[in-house]
Formats: structure tokens, sequence, C-alpha cells
């Protein structure tokens, strides 16, 4: 007896449609991704790191001829590099390329092995043999002479730690974690996903440094001649091991030079001091193990969040605030500053629940920085209210903080000194800064005009001047850290607390140091009160 059969049919212009998303599959990297994982949703993001990974998979073609060698890429946490670097491009490669060895490593080898298993997974998917094993017919690459043969896992090698391609094909895949032992063949490809768990790991100066021996004696001397290094980073460090390779390449031209790809949560432009290129810039931060773009390669305005479909402007903001500048600016922006600067400790700071009776005062003023002093964005306009008392104890009673326009920022400095007014505590003052030069004066000219109109109409008689600051920031935080070490400070307590105190324990290394200029040109003038409070 026959057994029961049935034939599909297929019209013409669907088989037609198939086999170029096949073909499309074997030529791109997220055509490949769509058509093996039908779930996958590349955003705009994915797309561009797609391209240059295509190029990584060029220079293991090419045995270092043409295309990236190098790679480093930066983005923030759970967006879909792990699925897209460590385990949708070993696949791809090796149906690109199926006599390639490649290892994947992570801050684990149990992470490791999750990556080697949705890799081998994939090879295994029957959407796979339709592109590059039986069922498809896979065509030579540009510049080979023959067909290769059919791709596909191998019976005798397949274990999630290390498995290999079935023969004739010789590709294989290892996994282990970082700092662990490599051994067996040399690596056309070292692809490296986040070699830190944690934020305890990478401050541990001790980890960081066995994990950048690891880097320099396992992992980089495991790559063959013609072969590739991935590093997948969300930044926790300056001298983690992103950081310690940017300095690397910035100090020694010899030394592997690495293209990065850096996408930070919210794009700001790069804040750049007066009389300095970008390159200058740039070049200074390398040798921080800070990597910056001049522009956003996804050619994102300032302000604009990079997946808004996952994880729009809000989230972020409530992200931000919550986790705080120090993990916001290593972790999402990408962009991590160093902890320990030399001016300020962290036990000099005194919190306080309420501030100083009026009795007590001899001036209260505001203070603002108007965050116009650089080029570019990136900056805070920050101003905070500062009371001067009897026993010669500077409070800081509040701040307000951020990254603004213009015209937001004046209207921050009104609002804020509106909700200030309406708990009865009087003023004597209102300090702005001036930026140098003619565009500095009109600018501070026009906020002097716009604060008087806005006295005129509350009828409140306040005095408003504005000032050039001279001098580096670091002279002029002097004598602010002294009276802090003194003891002589105290901070109303509020939500600005964290972020105040945060940026001057990193002063002057930190990427900000609006609260810390604000507050060093505030000290200096309310220890000097002139005139007396106004209601």
């Amino acid at each position: 007896m026959l057994a029961n059969s049935a034939t599909v049919r297929v019209k013409p212009e669907a088989a037609k449609e198939e086999l170029a998303r096949r073909e499309l599959a074997r030529r791109h990297l997220v055509d490949f991704s769509t058509y093996i994982a039908p779930w996958y949703k590349p955003a705009r993001h994915h797309r561009l790191v797609a391209e240059y990974l295509e190029q990584v998979e060029r220079y293991i073609r090419t045995e270092g001829e043409e295309g990236i060698g190098r790679l480093m890429i930066f983005e923030p946490p759970q967006n879909g590099k792990s699925e897209q670097v460590s385990k949708l491009f070993p696949a791809w490669l090796l149906g690109r390329l199926p006599n390639s060895h490649i290892i994947l490593t992570s801050y684990n080898a149990e992470l490791a092995m999750k990556n080697s298993r949705a890799a081998r997974g994939y090879v295994m998917e029957a959407r796979y043999q339709a592109v590059f094993g039986e069922l498809g017919t896979p065509t030579p690459l540009q510049g080979e002479g023959e067909e290769r043969a059919a791709v596909g896992l191998s019976e005798e090698s397949r274990s999630v730690a290390a498995w290999e391609l079935a023969a004739p094909n010789r590709g294989s895949v290892r996994s282990a974690g970082a700092g662990g032992g490599l051994t067996g063949n040399p690596a056309h490809l070292v692809v490296i996903d986040d070699p830190f768990k944690n934020r305890e790991e990478a401050e541990s100066a001790a980890n960081r440094e066995r994990i950048n021996d690891w880097y320099k004696s396992s992992a980089r001397t495991r790559l063959r001649k013609g072969g590739a290094i991935v590093i997948m980073h969300t930044r926790w460090h300056q001298e983690d091991l992103a950081g310690e390779r940017l300095k690397a390449m910035a100090e020694d031209e010899l030394a592997d030079q690495w293209v990065i790809v850096s996408l930070p949560a919210i794009w700001e432009k790069p804040a750049i001091a007066e009389g300095k290129t970008f390159e200058e810039y740039q070049r200074e931060l390398l040798r921080e193990g800070v990597y910056i773009n001049e522009k956003d390669p996804l050619g994102r305005e300032s302000g604009e969040a990079l997946w808004p479909e996952e994880y729009n402007l809000e989230w972020l903001a409530e992200t931000k605030a919550s986790v705080g500048d120090y993990d916001w600016e290593a972790l999402y922006q990408q962009t991590p500053y160093s902890r320990e600067g030399n001016f300020f400790e962290r036990e000099w700071f005194t919190v306080v629940d309420a501030p100083p009776k009026l009795e007590e005062v001899v001036s209260r003023m505001w203070f603002w920085d108007k965050a116009g002093s650089r080029k570019g964005g990136g900056d805070y306009a920050c101003g905070g209210v500062l009371s001067w008392t009897k026993d010669e104890l500077l409070f800081v009673e509040n701040v307000a903080r951020k990254q603004c326009t213009p015209g937001e920022r004046d209207e921050l400095m009104v609002s804020s000194m509106e909700a200030d007014w309406k708990t009865g505590r009087p003023i004597n003052r209102i300090w702005h800064q001036q930026d140098p030069g003619s565009a500095g004066l009109d600018s501070a000219q026009a906020t002097n005009k716009l604060l008087l109109k806005k006295m005129e109409l509350t009828k409140k008689k306040i005095q408003v001047d504005f000032e050039t600051m001279t001098g580096s920031k670091e002279v002029r935080a002097g004598p602010w850290s002294s009276a802090l070490q003194a003891g002589q400070v105290r901070l109303v307590r509020g939500g600005w607390n964290a972020a105040f105190i945060e940026e001057h324990v990193a002063f002057p290394k930190g990427r900000y140091d609006d609260q810390v200029d604000m507050a060093s040109w505030g000290y200096g003038k309310a220890a000097q009160p002139v005139g007396v409070l106004f209601q």
C-alpha cells in the first residue's frame, strides 16, 4: 500500500518572492535576521549596527584587506545588542564563511553559553537550511569560484560550550567567560559581550585589571591573522575594557585602531570649550577612556531618543531620575566619568531638614549659570538659592537644573524663582553669569530686562546683576572647597541633593560642572553680602 501523500502547490509569484527573500538573507544580516526569526523587528539602530557587522564579515573574508577588523559597539542596556551581535551575527557569518572559527565570550561562562546555544539553534532551524543548508541553493561569495557545501550542524560535536559544522565545512563556535582560559584553534572572530556583570565588578580596580590582562594575554592572542574582534560594551567605567582600548589607540598609533559605534540613549551635541576643535576635544576624552561623536550616527537632533518605539523620552527621564547622573552617563549615554576628583569629599556635605530661620539670615540670593559658555549642547542651565547666616554658615536651599534651549532656560529661571517667592522667604539679589564677548553681553542684558519686567509685574524690588566669570573653574572652586571642608555649608534636603553631591565629588574630572561653578561663584558673593533683604 502506498502512503498517503499530498502536493502543495505554490504560486509562481510566491515562489519567486520566497527565493528573493532567501537571496537577501544570504547577502545581508538584517534580512537574514528577519527571515530566520520572523519575530525580530529591527529598529533603525539595529540596521546601522548590521551594516558595520557586514563590514566585519568582509574583513574576515578578505583576510584583512577590506572591511572592519576592530569594532566596538556601545549601547544602553536592553537595546538588543546581544541578540544581534552574539546570536544572529555568528549564525549568519557561518553561513557566509563556513570555515570560520568563532569565540563567544561574556562576563561569565553561563551567559556565553546562552549566546552560543541561541546561535546554534538558528543554524538548526529549517529556515536556516533554506538559506544556507540543504534546502537552499547557496551561491558562491563574490570572488570565489565554486559553490560551497551546505551548512549544517555536525552530529559528533554539538555541545553548547563548543560545536562544529558538519564536514566538509570546518567552522566552529566556542564559548567562554571573560577571564577564563581560551584553548583550541585560532579564531577568525572573537565577540566580547559585556565583560563586566555589574557596577560592583566594574568599580573594582583588581577586577578591571584582571579583565584587561585576560584580553591582552588570552582573547587577543587567539586571533588569527586577518581575524576580527567585536567588543560590545555597556560602559561602566573609564578604565573598563573598552576604555583601556580607547586610551591605547589614542596614545599609540601602532595599537589596534578601533571603529566605534556609540549610541547614547538620548543624543546630545558635544559641549566643546571655546578655542578647541572637536578633534582636540575628542582626543582628550579618548585619553580618558571616553568616546564621543561629533554628530549622531543615526542623524538625530539633540534630545531625540535612541529607540523611541521601545523607550520614549518620558521613560528615559524617569530612568535617569531613578539611577542618578553617574550611572545614567555611563550606562545610557556611554560617557563614564570618574567619581574620584580631587576637590571635594563626599563626607564634607551635610544635609539638613530645613533652611535657616529668617531672623538668622544676613543675605539670601539666587545665582544662575546659564550654560552659554560652550559651543554645542549638553550643558545644564543651573540656578540655586543660597543663604548666608549670622553664624557664617552657607545654606544651599534649592537647586534648579535642566538641559534646555535659551527660551526654556528663561522659563526655568522665572518659574523657579516664582515658586521660591511663594514660600514667603525674601531675597535681596539675583545674579546671573555673562559669557565673554558682545554676544554674551547682549544675552546678559536681555536676561536682565526679562527679570526686571517680571519684578515690575509682581511689584517686587529685587536688584538684578550679571558678571563675567574670569579664571579657571578650578581656581574659583578653591574657596568653596575650603568652606565645605571646614563644615561651613548645609544642603537643605531635596531631590536635587544626590546629583549636586555627585557632581562635586567628580569635579574636575566629571562631565558636568555647572552646579560646582554656580555654587563656587555664589559662595564668594553670599559671603560678602550687599544690601538688605527685600520682600
